[in-house]
């Protein structure tokens, strides 16, 4: 065990004392001033635990429990380390236990006769029902910390350490007021007879109503109603308990019927009063007022707190509550029309999954408890692809069932998955059509809230280039022309933004545009060039990507070459801007060359010498120009390859630029700008040429040599490059001309009338900013869909994490003023795993792997033994033939049987290579389906043994828990009759 493991065992024991402690404090005053109650609840508690047949309900109880937590399958295909399988037997569980509880808490005082003699203690009806009570508390909450210690370890050791268990202390604590709350209402069936079994019965009816209200689903059908009767049903009074959360309102539900419970009790015990007999009067009716005015006050109650919840998160990192910036987003929300969010979630998804089913329940009911009335929820849990709910989220929102490949027990299955959500807000609409693994699901709610609330989104204006991102024609290189599809980015940044192209060839009105998107602008004509950086002088935020070798994104033209002909042969092709009037104007440069033969400025293209993903280090294409950024980068300056100062980078795990430019600045660079690298290289790094590159692309060893290392002064470390920056301030050419414009605005200011001065005051200020806010990127493949698509399913820490997307996105809103978003999208704080399955089941399948690479090199290892047995007569008869032909060409003899034996050799050796090829192919065909029929069985006993491995842990998981309490009720027994034995004489004493 490791040493989290005993600090989270201890943490989890010192609550339990502290509870304990706090738990006896209270039962000090009952000591002293209800001393009738505390002995009623002494002698109670005492006779459950002094009865071996009290070990065995308790251990029936944890072995429940523990079934439930653990032996469905739905636990390892979540593979999170919580009780989620528990939270959601739990009611129905204690809906037959704590019957067993309470039913002889007043029934067999009937039986036996000695209700009669409590009613005659010197106590009052209160001091009997509070005394019966509390003993009934005190046996649940012994068995609760039984089933609390025992899941506490077997979860603990599936996740190897890393269990949270402030999630697993508040669950349990959800657990302990179910307990409280069904106790009290038991105890009042217990109250209406003598019989136990009919007390066990009435106890189990009287609760089955809140429990089963979770399931009216099953019987009502109208969604309204569905929600409403849910909402009053234990389990999801207990929903906020089981993700970590402690709730006034959920508090305030479990208490209230516990108070009304009890009062009830009181009731019943007092009937010999009220009932009035032959001549008394019956106050029933009283007493059924009082009871409605108490269960009104309750009700009353409960919603008072609903309406005004606090709610405490102690989960370890936060997972179960909103980010500040989310909760201060819903608090601005107007409320004159409130936002609806109905959420469509399928009852089984795969285990990659999991987490995002459980991220988007436990945020939704986040918002309903911080929004009031701003936004009404509605999900639609445990859907199945064929049900009416699904039917109606297929036709009314278009959230469609997304088939997905999930893996069981090593072998994969296909499922039918519905993970989606709308958003409305009046006649706005937004649909979240599936919840990707990758994508925060706070982030995705919030920024729909967002959109749906905003009354006028934020424009964004996207330049028209060679890089085609809304999609286009191109010409293929085999002939014809094919289509560009659009990528997917502009997807992505139209759920935020009002999205528009723009053509530069027209100027650019900077009040029309709140942010600029330039991919590429390097292939703009010279017209289209000014009018960009005109734009970029006016003051329009603008993030600007430009890249040497565009690999991905290939439609696009290099910063170094001509623009591509769109039509070949027919006229020149179109003459671009110098992009070094752009970088003057940033006072920025790209480290590069120009021949006088060159046309073009030819910037270098950055290689570096680290790869993180040991995957894919044997793999060819993944060469040193694939630029790797993220916080282990060897070299990387102080505040990291990814600058972790600045909130677009700040929590981005990776990178990866694809034959990317360097950016520096210029020598002299103003005082009135500031350049903020935002991503860096190491200093394992060097560059090339795109020549160089082209030509050796194919060569390694070439490319190797092609490749020029950097170097620092005496050889050592050099400066890393930076990949991209922040540019912000005045230029002082911009500054120049904001000056002359500010002295022309001033001397029109003189000759203008009053009535104007205002117009003109207006335009001399906007005319005098002279501030630019430009963002310098030198790659523009990372923009490719590709890293949208990675992004989606990139939750899994065992998979590729490229965070290209979320950089752009960040940008784009750093840029926008939207920043608000910035951290939400960045959110990661995944539960625990079960890190024992993932490792038993990566041993088996690093087992298999072997076993499989073994099969097929033992199937290539006979196919090339076979081929060279087959071989050996032909390669004899070539060597016959040879010698002959040999001696022909020697200018020897060559007599004529002689030739006819060379005639006859080589029609054998033909016959002989047919047939060796019909020998081989059959030879071929029986060793593949061998290899195949050897997978099979592999991949079976590899399906055998990952079951074998889920087996084992859940009969160890449900077999140990109960064994404790067990041994305990035998020492018990033990005692128990060892003291009866006592002074007895052995003659006396059956044998």
């Amino acid at each position: 065990m490791s040493a989290d493991f005993y600090i989270k065992l201890f943490t989890l024991v010192l609550f339990d004392l502290l509870f304990l402690l706090a738990y006896f404090i209270l039962l000090i005053p009952l000591s002293v001033a209800k001393k009738a109650s505390y002995a009623v609840m002494k002698r109670n508690f005492k006779s459950y635990f002094s009865n071996p047949t009290g070990y065995v309900f308790l251990a029936i109880f944890v072995l429940l429990t523990s079934m439930a937590a653990f032996w469905p399958h739905e636990f390892f295909n979540a593979n999170l380390a919580n009780l989620n399988e528990l939270n959601s037997q739990i009611t129905l569980i204690m809906l037959i236990f704590i019957p067993t509880i309470t039913m002889g808490l007043w029934a067999d005082e009937k039986r036996l006769g000695t209700d009669e003699l409590l009613l005659t203690l010197p106590a009052t009806d209160f001091d009997i029902v509070i005394g019966k009570y509390l003993a009934a508390v005190s046996v649940f909450s012994v068995s609760l910390v039984f089933s609390q210690l025992c899941n506490f370890v077997v979860l603990d050791a599936l996740s190897l350490g890393s269990l949270d268990a402030g999630l697993f202390i508040t669950t349990y604590i959800g657990y302990w007021f179910i307990g409280l709350t069904m106790i009290a209402l038991g105890m009042v069936a217990s109250f209406m007879t003598n019989n136990l079994t009919l007390g066990f019965v009435l106890g189990i009816l009287v609760n089955a109503p809140f429990v089963l209200l979770q399931y009216s689903d099953a019987f009502v059908t109208q969604n309204e109603w569905v929600g409403f009767l849910s909402e009053a049903s234990m389990g999801k009074q207990f929903a906020d308990f089981g993700r970590g959360v402690i709730s006034i309102s959920s508090l305030a539900y479990f208490l209230m019927m516990t108070v009304v419970g009890i009062y009830l009790a009181m009731v019943l015990i007092g009937r010999r009063h009220w009932l009035g007999g032959k001549d008394g009067e019956s106050l029933l009716g009283h007493y059924l007022v009082r009871a409605t005015c108490l269960l009104s006050i309750a009700f009353a109650g409960t919603l008072f707190f609903v309406m005004n919840d606090i709610r405490w998160d102690y989960t370890e990192n936060g997972t179960s509550s909103l980010l500040p910036q989310t909760k201060q987003l819903v608090r601005n929300l107007s409320t004159d029309q409130p936002v609806r969010i109905e959420a469509f979630v399928s009852g089984s998804v795969p285990k990659n999954y999991a987490q995002t089913k459980l991220d988007l329940i436990n945020y939704l009911n986040e918002f309903r408890a911080l929004s009031g009335s701003k936004i009404n929820v509605v999900i639609h849990d445990g859907l199945e692809p064929f049900s009416e709910t699904a039917d109606i989220a297929r036709e009314t929102y278009g959230i469609q069932p997304r088939e997905l490949i999930s893996q069981e027990r090593g072998a994969l299955a296909q499922e039918e998955v519905i993970l989606g959500a709308a958003v409305q807000r009046g006649l706005e609409k937004v649909v979240i059509p599936f919840f990707d693994n990758g994508v925060p699901v706070e982030y995705e709610l919030v920024r729909s809230i967002g959109t749906v609330s905003e009354k006028k989104r934020k424009r964004l204006g996207v330049l028209s280039t060679d890089a085609q991102l809304f999609g286009g024609i191109q010409q293929n290189p085999m002939g014809g022309y094919q289509n560009i599809p659009p990528q997917q980015i502009i997807t992505e940044l139209e759920k935020q933004y009002d999205v528009i192209e723009i053509d530069a060839s027209s100027a650019i009105d900077p009040s029309s545009y709140d942010v600029l998107l330039a991919v590429q602008p390097s292939s703009l004509s010279p017209p289209a060039m000014k009018n960009f950086l005109d734009a970029i002088k006016a003051g329009v935020p603008t993030a600007v990507f430009d890249d040497p070798a565009p690999t991905l994104m290939g439609q696009a033209t290099p910063i170094g070459q001509d623009k591509r002909n769109p039509f070949p042969g027919r006229r020149p092709p179109e003459q671009k801007g110098d992009i070094r009037q752009l970088w003057d104007l940033l006072h920025i440069s790209m480290p590069g060359k120009q021949l006088p033969t060159d046309r073009y400025y030819q910037p270098y293209i950055v290689w570096q010498d680290y790869n993180p993903e040991v995957r894919l280090r044997n793999l060819g294409a993944i060469t040193k120009e694939y630029v790797f950024a993220d916080r282990f980068t060897p070299g990387a300056p102080e505040y990291e390859a990814l600058n972790n100062t600045v909130d677009v980078t700040q929590d981005l795990r990776q990178m990866l630029f694809l034959y990317a430019g360097a950016i520096k600045k210029q020598p002299g660079y103003p005082k009135t700008m500031t350049f903020t690298p935002l991503v860096t290289t190491g200093t394992k790094i060097g560059t090339i040429t795109l020549q160089d590159l082209s030509s050796a692309r194919q060569d390694q060893r070439r490319l190797e040599a092609k490749r020029q290392p950097i170097y620092g002064p005496s050889g050592g470390a050099p400066d890393p490059f930076v990949l991209a920056a922040l540019i912000q301030g005045t230029p002082p050419s911009v500054a120049d001309n904001a000056a002359e414009v500010e002295t022309e605005a001033e001397a029109v200011e003189k000759d203008l009338a009053e009535e104007k001065d205002g117009e003109t005051d207006t335009a001399a200020t906007k005319a005098s900013d002279g501030s630019i806010n430009v963002a310098m990127v030198g790659d523009i493949d990372l923009l490719h869909s590709v890293f949208v698509q990675l992004r989606a399913q990139s939750a899994d820490s065992s998979e590729m994490q490229i965070d290209n997307t979320n950089f752009l996105l960040n940008l784009i809103d750093k840029l926008a003023g939207d920043d608000e978003y910035i951290p939400i999208r960045s959110r990661s704080e995944p539960i625990a795993r079960l890190g024992l399955m993932e490792r038993l089941t990566e041993s088996a399948k690093t087992e298999g792997d072997q076993a499989l690479r073994e099969a097929a090199l033992n199937a290539q290892a006979q196919q090339e033994q076979l081929e060279k047995e087959l071989q050996k007569p032909l390669e004899d008869l070539n060597m016959k033939i040879n010698t002959l032909n040999a001696r022909a060409n020697q200018g020897g003899e060559i007599r004529p049987e002689d030739l006819r034996e060379v005639q006859a050799l080589q029609l054998e050796l033909a016959q002989r290579q047919a047939d060796v090829q019909n020998k081989q192919r059959a030879a071929v065909q029986k060793i593949e389906a061998n290899l195949q029929r050897e997978q099979e069985r592999i991949t079976r006993e590899l399906n055998r043994k990952i079951l074998y491995y889920q087996n084992q842990v859940k009969t160890l998981a449900v077999a140990l828990p109960p064994i404790p309490p067990i041994v305990i009720g035998v020492v018990v027994f033990v005692l128990r009759r060892l003291k009866e034995r006592e002074g007895l004489s052995k003659d006396r004493i059956i044998k």
